[in-house]
């Protein structure tokens, strides 16, 4: 019996040695969980960069924090922002961010900046294969499915479009509007139609009808709930189906060719806290993304995703447009109508 413990203590004992030596982005095995959450204990708390919306984030983070007893230290600004500060910061020789969660292909300039780490998760093999990336320095909790919202009070049925050949009808002149960021959108789409032909459709549809060139999904969403934009070309599916629960007069179609794309959460370089962020990291791939479905979101779980296949959706490739600023200028051109 004493030698029985005596083992035992020795394994534990390498064990603890072994993790020691060990990233915890890299470890594996079954003590894995343990010693992440033992080591995010000690160190206390995370610091998490985020652009998800504020309302979400919170409840994401307060489960995190209740299940764990781990403080979340939160910055939540706009896509553009938080890379941007990650990146200022890393210039600086900050190490302020543990975990970001940002728009995929915001997330792979951080890859090639070299910002964040490869996570070994088992949270990975869960997930809809667009939804990692090869290098495994992000994953991507949730799905962005690029749909067409409309007021029903201010839409009628038989005027509801089938294509989007159909939305060159006059009738659509002054009620439709665009986010102005949605480059890799843009992008995908135009090249899913064939880039001669789509860019076509686009200018013609600019010069027959007009957009209205609005910034930010939820500002637009609330625009048309309200009725002040009839129809909008650009919307995450999530959030008309929120504000339809609460009561607002939308509803959304996918047009065909539908654009989607992942969002995505990595792991600092060089975080301040190295466990409790390898922590987080599992909890968005994993059971926060029970949270994100209550919440309507569209997640990349294989098994809770079903939109995705009956939408057969075309991901956008996040790093397509990395360091190529043509086809930024060419969709402000485009949608602003400077193609004369």
């Amino acid at each position: 019996m004493i030698r029985w413990l005596a083992c035992g203590a020795a394994a534990a004992c390498a064990a603890a040695a072994l993790a020691a030596d060990v990233s915890p982005a890299r470890l594996e095995g079954p003590d894995r969980a343990r010693i992440l959450a033992e080591g995010a204990k000690r160190e206390g708390s995370v610091t998490l960069y985020s652009s998800v919306a504020d309302r979400d984030l919170r409840r994401l983070v307060a489960e995190f924090e209740r299940r764990y007893g781990i403080k979340v230290n939160v910055y939540r600004a706009g896509k553009d922002k938080v890379l941007s500060r990650v990146m200022t910061e890393a210039r600086g020789g900050r190490n302020d961010v543990d975990v970001i969660h940002n728009p995929s292909p915001e997330m792979e300039v951080l890859h090639r900046e070299k910002l964040l780490q490869p996570v070994v998760s088992p949270a990975h093999a869960a997930l809809i294969p667009q939804a990692v990336a090869p290098h495994r320095e992000w994953a991507g909790p949730r799905v962005y499915i690029f749909v067409q919202a409309y007021n029903t009070t201010k839409v009628k049925p038989d005027e509801v479009p089938r294509g989007w050949p159909d939305l060159l009808d006059p009738r659509w002149k002054g009620r439709l509007a665009i986010e102005e960021k949605e480059v890799e959108w843009f992008y995908a789409l135009v090249q899913a139609m064939g880039e001669e032909r789509g860019l076509a459709f686009f200018r013609q549809l600019v010069a027959t009808n007009g957009l209205s060139v609005r910034r930010g999904n939820a500002l637009i969403t609330n625009m048309v709930a309200a009725g002040e934009v009839p129809f909008a070309l650009t919307l995450y599916s999530y959030l008309p189906d929120q504000a339809r629960r609460a009561g607002a007069p939308v509803q959304w179609i996918a047009l065909a060719p539908t654009i989607a794309a992942t969002d995505a959460v990595g792991v600092a370089a060089r975080p301040a806290h190295p466990h409790a962020a390898v922590l987080l990291y599992d909890f968005l791939l994993g059971d926060g993304q029970r949270l994100l479905g209550e919440l309507h979101h569209v997640v990349s779980n294989r098994r809770i995703a079903p939109e995705l296949a009956r939408l057969n959706v075309r991901f956008i490739d996040p790093g397509a447009l990395i360091g190529d600023e043509r086809w930024a200028k060419i969709y402000e051109d485009t949608i602003y109508g400077r193609n004369k």
